[in-house]
């Protein structure tokens, strides 16, 4: 990757030409592994990381064993901001799902960027507080859905990270095209907290009503904007039933794909 890349990158965020040129020389590039644990929970965060290409899983390790899937960060992604800069440890495993390259800041040069650039610290501000927010009506759901809830609404995860830059609350919508998720239906079942035999059969509930394609081995949603419009809308209304069935899922699924 290029140092004009890099360093087009840091200004993006609100820093200053001189800033971002002198910071550029300490920003470091890095792959990792599936499965590799970035940062694990309860452990400090050393850097903010950028995906450049892959997925990021971000969960809550469950004492019964599990884990609740808070989000799934794509490319062109920040993560680890808010542990960081509150000086805490991390209350979020962060796991590859796929082989992951990324770009990475201190957390020295994170928090003096913080405090020296206005608009830097504006900019993970606002992404802080959104996060924030969303992290935990999706803990609440997830933690007291059902196994339906759990599986749908990880799906729209992967749809989000697919096909938005979640650094920042989605504003613009996207076309019908489907793509395919790139691990294993296993690990798509494990990601959204259920067993593969529930997952399995939930799945096929779907892709009976055309939401989802199964392949071999993987999985590919149908109408992305669907599940775009579908998981913005759960979100957003709060809804108070948690243990909706499959069938009450996919007819809200099927109002968001009758929308224009």
């Amino acid at each position: 990757m290029s140092s004009s890349y890099i360093y087009q990158l840091l200004t993006g965020l609100g820093l200053s030409e001189r800033y971002a040129i002198q910071m550029l020389p300490r920003v470091k590039m890095s792959n990792f592994d599936v499965g590799r644990v970035i940062w694990p929970k309860g452990g400090q965060v050393q850097a903010w990381t950028y995906i450049i290409c892959g997925l990021v899983g971000a969960s809550v390790p469950l004492q019964e064993g599990g884990c609740i899937q808070v989000n799934i960060y794509g490319p062109r992604t920040w993560f680890g901001e808010e542990p960081l800069l509150n000086r805490y440890p991390s209350s979020l495993d962060y796991v590859c799902l796929t082989p992951v390259r990324v770009v990475s800041i201190s957390a020295a040069d994170v928090m003096a960027a913080f405090h020296d650039q206005p608009e830097f610290a504006r900019f993970v501000a606002l992404l802080m507080a959104w996060r924030s927010r969303q992290h935990s009506e999706r803990v609440v759901l997830v933690k007291q859905g059902s196994p339906a809830l759990r599986v749908v609404m990880g799906l729209a995860l992967f749809a989000e990270a697919m096909y938005y830059n979640s650094a920042r609350p989605p504003t613009q919508g996207l076309d019908g095209a489907s793509v395919e998720i790139p691990v294993k239906q296993s690990v798509v079942a494990s990601v959204c907290g259920v067993s593969r035999s529930a997952f399995s059969e939930l799945v096929q509930h779907l892709a009976s009503a055309g939401f989802v394609r199964a392949n071999y081995a993987t999985l590919e949603l149908l109408s992305i904007e669907t599940w775009l419009r579908f998981s913005r809308k759960y979100q957003k209304s709060r809804m108070n039933v948690t243990k909706p069935t499959i069938e009450e899922l996919m007819t809200l699924l099927q109002q968001e794909s009758l929308m224009v």
